[in-house]
């Protein structure tokens, strides 16, 4: 089971993948079962996640975030692969001041 959100084990069609050395879980997915939810703008190649008051700001390839008017600097660039936003495991701690950590394969996400 490699999602382990607020205290339960998840289940989530896309396991992490690593890239370049980091691992990258899918947005929309992980975001909706923390509660959220992921409004896309194909033409823009950007995403604006809220869960509770809190809306991130993700564009492709760019590691910068804005996140309700304060920027965020990612440790690596969200992607699109399989028309899916993949972000860095360290963006929810970094975007929504979760605390997260990946161990092997399976990323935990709890407040």
């Amino acid at each position: 089971m490699p999602y382990v959100l607020n205290g339960q084990n998840q289940t989530i069609p896309d396991e992490p993948v690593e890239m370049d050395g980091r691992h990258y879980v899918p947005l929309a997915p992980v975001v909706e079962t923390l509660g959220g939810s992921v409004k896309w703008d194909n033409n823009m190649k950007t995403a604006d996640a809220t869960i509770g008051q809190w809306t991130a700001h993700v564009q492709a390839e760019n590691t910068d975030v804005d996140v309700n008017g304060t920027h965020v600097q990612l440790a690596a660039p969200p992607h699109i692969n399989d028309g899916k936003v993949w972000v860095p495991w360290d963006f929810f701690r970094d975007a929504y001041g979760y605390k997260a950590n990946i161990e092997g394969s399976t990323l935990y996400v709890h407040l």
